[in-house]
């Protein structure tokens, strides 16, 4: 986000107005545009499957219609009598009767077979094998679409009425005759003798059907011309298809491909896919279609609002570059001004006589510009008045190594009077003030700084009489390790001054220099058998964020508070602490000091 705000305010003005108009108009515009669109073609879409969606249902009960006549027919087949008597014959007459009986049959069938249209063949199958077909279009039963099956007990219709109870109807066929290829659907039906029902079926009845049938049913209707009907059955198989060598094969499971391959509709063009399930047949009747002919309008619609909307932005971006142009004359007066005025020639004048915000920035540049002559002027004779102020406390300042002389006098007028103690305080008083007032951002070895903290520490024991020892372990590994001065002492002094505050003997101060377990950090712990911390109060110097940020820490001094800062403003976010504490029993603070940050 910074980066985009930090590119935006590097633009011109011109740029500026050109981003702003694209997001505040082009870009809404665009967007509701895209919406509106999109709903239209949602709701278009919507309604254009609403209306075939019903087509298809009243497409299943016309199929279910036309099904009714032949199965009509059908029982009336299966509940004849003199057929069903000629089918006992058939099963059980001499070669003689059995010859009549396919005589009468076929004469019984050649009346059914004209009653409805559509119909290409009636076949009886009996049990024991024997069949009689009359073949419509042959006009034979010699001749016939089952002629190629030697027993007709193997044929799919005759295997399906077996399988299942009631009328069943068979799925389109393919059929190889002499003037092409054919396709045929069936329905059929077993035969009973109702004298003898517990013998079961003597007989199958097969009706077979031109699937031509089916799809001047599925595509007679005139709206349907950007797409077509087709049906499938519960197993995927095609049952009727506008092109007939594709009947009987799988759809699989994309049916736009499966349309697509087959040449109907455009392999380009976005299709559109609707399917009712017929509950009596189990069928599935489909309706795929092509969806940008039927969106043309919406599209031409879409296509006039686009370059309407074009031309306007056109405009609207002419005027804008029209506009900047004028500012970015302006602009470029006052720049070459200022940028004239950079290079030290205060008495430049910027001349814009407008009086828009143009001309009243040029006007306030021009007062501007005299006022800072003006003032570099008087800053010129403030600083030769400072420099000479300086000089004067310079000469008046004391010299540092004057204490430090009079501090060697005073000490060996100590030794000439044998006073060692007295010898020993003031040189390690003069080489800890010789520390302290050196640049404290100064950085130091660990082994001088030690040598600094034992000076330190002798002096504190002379000072509280002994009332403490102390005791001070440096790893020799970190003896060269380099850190700023004076990070130690303060938590060294806050031990002595709280921790030992009230203790007249006994007292232990503890200082262990090392590396941590990982040799991630420089480890500086600082243990006394003191006072100790309340346990709230532990709580918050243990809070990183708060020791920091804290204006005041109540029994917290201020410098003990100064050296977590230091160590933080020194080494960074890594840098860390932990303090242990009990009351009465005595306090540990740990300094974790990052060696990255350690040279």
């Amino acid at each position: 986000m910074r980066n985009i705000i930090k590119k935006y305010n590097n633009l011109k003005i011109g740029q500026k107005l050109i981003s702003i108009f694209l997001l505040i108009s082009i870009i809404p515009i665009i967007l509701l545009q895209v919406y509106q669109f999109t709903s239209v073609r949602k709701t278009m879409t919507s309604q254009v499957d609403e209306i075939i969606y019903d087509d298809l249902v009243q497409i299943s009960e016309r199929t279910n219609l036309s099904i009714e006549n032949y199965t009509n027919l059908l029982y009336q087949i299966y509940v004849d009598e003199d057929l069903i008597d000629e089918v006992m014959v058939l099963m059980n007459g001499t070669e003689s009767r059995k010859a009549a009986a396919r005589s009468d049959i076929r004469e019984k069938l050649h009346r059914y077979t004209s009653v409805v249209e559509g119909i290409r063949a009636i076949s009886l199958v009996c049990k024991n094998g024997e069949s009689v077909t009359y073949d419509f279009e042959t006009d034979s039963s010699m001749f016939n679409i089952w002629q190629k099956f030697n027993d007709m007990r193997i044929a799919p219709p005759y295997l399906d009425a077996e399988s299942k109870s009631g009328m069943v109807i068979t799925p389109s066929m393919k059929f190889a005759e002499n003037n092409g290829t054919s396709y045929y659907f069936h329905i059929s039906k077993r035969m009973f003798n109702f004298d003898m029902l517990e013998k079961g079926s003597i007989a199958t009845v097969i009706m077979t059907v031109d699937e031509d049938v089916l799809d001047s049913i599925c595509n007679s209707s005139e709206a349907n011309t950007n797409g077509i009907n087709f049906i499938v059955d519960t197993n995927g198989r095609v049952v009727s298809y506008p092109d007939e060598k594709y009947i009987a094969t799988q759809v699989g499971d994309d049916i736009k491909a499966f349309v697509k391959n087959s040449g109907y509709l455009s392999e380009t063009h976005t299709l559109g896919v609707n399917e009712y399930i017929d509950e009596s047949t189990g069928w599935t009747f489909i309706n795929v279609y092509d969806a940008d002919k039927m969106l043309k309008d919406v599209r031409k619609t879409e296509l006039i609002t686009i370059i309407i909307s074009i031309s306007v932005i056109l405009i609207v971006i002419l005027i804008i570059i029209y506009t900047t142009k004028t500012f970015n004359n302006s602009v470029n007066t006052i720049v070459e001004g200022m940028q004239t005025v950079q290079e030290g020639d205060l008495d430049k004048r910027i001349n814009i006589h407008s009086t828009d915000e143009f001309g009243i920035i040029a006007n306030n540049f021009n007062v501007m510009t005299e006022r800072v002559k003006e003032l570099m002027h008087q800053i010129s004779s403030a600083k030769d008045r400072q420099r000479h102020a300086e000089l004067k406390a310079l000469e008046a300042q004391i010299n540092p190594h004057f204490l430090y002389n009079t501090l060697d006098t005073i000490n060996w007028m100590a030794i000439e009077h044998h006073e060692n103690e007295i010898s020993k305080a003031l040189s390690n008083l003069g080489l800890i003030l010789r520390h302290s007032i050196s640049k404290v951002e100064d950085k130091t070895p660990l082994k001088q700084e030690c040598d600094f903290l034992t000076r330190y520490l002798d002096l504190q024991e002379l000072r509280y009489e002994g009332s403490f020892k102390y005791e001070l372990i440096i790893d020799p590994e970190v003896k060269n390790i380099v850190i700023h001065k004076l990070l130690i002492q303060p938590f060294v002094e806050n031990a002595i001054i709280h921790g030992f505050e009230g203790i007249e003997e006994g007292g232990l101060l503890s200082i262990n220099i090392d590396l941590s377990y990982d040799k991630k950090y420089l480890q500086i712990s600082i243990a006394d058998n003191g006072n100790g911390f309340e346990e709230d109060l532990l709580v918050k110097m243990n809070d990183r964020q708060f020791v920091i940020e804290a204006d005041d820490i109540e029994g917290v001094g201020l410098g003990l508070r100064n050296a977590f800062s230091r160590l933080v403003m020194y080494y960074g976010d890594l840098a860390h602490w932990n303090i242990n504490s009990v009351e009465e029993i005595g306090t540990e603070i740990t300094l974790y000091i990052p060696m990255s940050e350690c040279c």
